[in-house]
């Protein structure tokens, strides 16, 4: 056997021993990736459903959508996350499910938020000496769009000059900062999933391996 022979055999050799420790390793190594990109999609979550609540009118039939989704998403993200730690392909998939409804969540109370503002803002005009006022014969438009609005909104482009508010209240900002959040939690737990599925797929194979064996 030539050098050039030698050298391609020990290299195939010493990668045949790393793929196997590395195998080997996941026995005894939970999958804290995958877990910790589950915590922080939920975190996200957390976030984007504290803006959309409150930035929305706490009497509408959205915002119990909003409460019963984030309560969904909380406790079953946390279930799948245990589930991946472990290598369970099921935990996987879920947070797979997980990441798309986040995404989906984009496109439904921000995108209602970010058009009722809109229809809210355009409906008035700034005075100096008098603030905002509503333009002429656009009363109705401006109470439809009113009815899915926070007060922390409705008060900032009133009468009141002032109102006590942790963020910003345009419902431009808080329309797109809630998808930005919803996003990155899709993100973060696609990425969770994707990550889960291969290293569960490396390891039954692995295991199934050494049975046969």
């Amino acid at each position: 056997m030539s050098n050039d022979e030698s050298i391609l055999v020990n290299e195939s050799q010493q990668q045949d021993t790393l793929n196997f420790d590395r195998r080997e390793m996941l026995r005894y190594n939970a999958n804290k990736l995958s877990y910790a990109l589950g915590l922080l999609a939920m975190s996200f979550s957390v976030l984007g459903a504290f803006i959309c609540l409150n930035s929305m009118n706490p009497i509408t039939y959205q915002v119990i959508i909003i409460i019963l989704l984030n309560v969904f998403v909380l406790l079953g993200g946390f279930l799948a996350a245990e589930k991946v730690k472990n290598y369970v392909k099921g935990g996987a998939i879920a947070q797979l499910v997980f990441g798309s409804i986040c995404a989906a969540r984009i496109f439904y109370i921000p995108l209602i938020l970010v058009v009722n503002f809109h229809k809210y803002i355009g409906s008035m005009e700034f005075v100096e000496g008098e603030g905002w006022v509503t333009l002429e014969g656009q009363d109705e438009v401006q109470k439809a769009a009113a009815a899915n609005l926070g007060e922390t909104i409705k008060r900032s482009y009133g009468k009141s000059k002032y109102a006590v508010s942790y963020l910003p209240a345009s419902g431009y900002f808080r329309g797109i900062s809630a998808m930005v959040f919803f996003a990155l939690a899709a993100v973060c737990f696609i990425a969770a999933g994707l990550i889960g599925l291969k290293k569960a797929k490396t390891l039954n194979s692995y295991m199934n391996s050494i049975k046969k064996e």
